[in-house]
């Protein structure tokens, strides 16, 4: 049970559902279709196995809720897969539902805001409901462990995109390919950095463009492209019109990526690193980010120093290390070497296998 189904989940749902046919289980992913800010990225996929369902969203003082009614689908299915979140509220009625077998799936601990203790404690009590769950990273399993949930009860998916098909897009680009890019955005020789993601606060967009500004005092050759789509796109833009540094170009679908990662040298990330880790390290292309607090929980799986850099959650110290790595050719290859490395240990069919192990686990087989 999915809010909606993003570009980057199908080849996921697609791996899952083989895995299950294999075991005589059919895959139903019951998803909405995204609305206002979330639909203004424009990256809703479905699939064969799509089963649309309706989302009402609430606001209870200030806060937003969901629910979905899907209390008679879920007793006709042999397990049902819902997100961890104390503010969906149909995952009560399925928690108290003997009738259903109820498997939760998220980051195990609140890693992209601050804890509030009621809703700790009431996934507490939905996690003790329910028979089997899965986290993104050791981290959360670890955090649900500490918490009284059994460690067999846990399965770590490690969280991927698809990396194979996005490796082999990267060794299919040509030589033509990457002179027809440098030629599209006007780079000429121009060293460049690329921004991937949302554009939405927690991106910290506007501290990403106050370190540019100070990077480019020091390093006019450098050009930043901001690959995306989300609400503050608008005033991204504007702030790219004065400076011919950053270029604002839209949405990369995969085959862009892997053009693109043949032409930037960095990924700059200053906000929230989700996904795009998983990316970066299969494109051999180092974040450079902060310690921003609120970071989704795949961040994790980049090791600053090793294949990505980390600075303080400041624009000086940002702007300070990006500055550092272009004048260190030989540290910015390291870091790509051990990128490239790190990043062959993600894949969607691993997660997949993951998941569907965990499901068996779930349902005694």
């Amino acid at each position: 049970m999915q809010p909606f189904v993003p570009t980057y989940r199908r080849p996921l749902f697609d791996a899952i559902g083989m895995r299950l046919a294999a075991e005589n289980l059919r895959l139903e992913v019951w998803h909405d279709f995204p609305k206002g800010r979330v639909a203004a990225r424009g990256n809703a996929a479905s699939g064969e196995w799509s089963s649309p369902i309706r989302q009402h969203r609430l606001s209870i003082g200030r806060r937003n809720v969901t629910y979905r009614n899907v209390r008679e689908r879920s007793r006709g299915a042999v397990a049902v897969v819902a997100g961890l979140a104390s503010t969906n509220l149909e995952t009560y009625g399925l928690a108290f539902d003997p009738r259903v077998n109820l498997m939760l799936w998220g980051h195990g601990k609140n890693f992209t805001a601050r804890n509030n203790p009621v809703d700790a404690k009431l996934e507490r009590w939905l996690t003790k409901r329910s028979s089997h769950l899965f986290t993104y990273t050791d981290e959360g399993k670890q955090h649900l462990v500490e918490h009284g949930v059994p460690h067999s009860r846990v399965t770590v998916v490690y969280n991927s995109t698809d990396t194979e098909s996005l490796r082999h897009a990267r060794s299919a680009v040509t030589e033509a390919e990457i002179s027809a890019i440098r030629q599209r955005y006007q780079l000429g020789q121009a060293r460049v950095a690329l921004f991937v993601g949302a554009f939405d606060g927690p991106k910290r967009l506007p501290f990403l463009i106050e370190a540019l500004d100070e990077v480019h005092r020091t390093h006019p050759e450098l050009i930043t492209l901001l690959a995306g789509a989300g609400p503050d796109e608008e005033t991204l833009r504007e702030a790219a019109s004065t400076r011919p540094y950053v270029q604002v170009i839209g949405r990369l679908d995969a085959a862009g990526l892997a053009g693109m990662s043949h032409v930037a040298e960095l990924i700059v990330m200053p906000g929230r690193v989700g996904l795009v880790a998983v990316d970066a390290l299969a494109l051999g292309l180092p974040i450079v980010t902060t310690e921003y607090p609120f970071h989704a929980p795949e961040a994790s799986y980049l090791t600053s120093g090793h294949d990505s850099l980390w600075t303080k959650f400041e624009v000086g110290a940002y702007a300070d290390g990006i500055s550092n790595l272009l004048e260190n050719d030989a540290e910015l290859h390291r870091l790509a070497r051990n990128a490239r490395a790190t990043g062959v240990g993600f894949s969607v069919d691993q997660s997949a296998q993951h998941f569907v192990s965990g499901i068996m686990s779930g349902l005694g087989r």
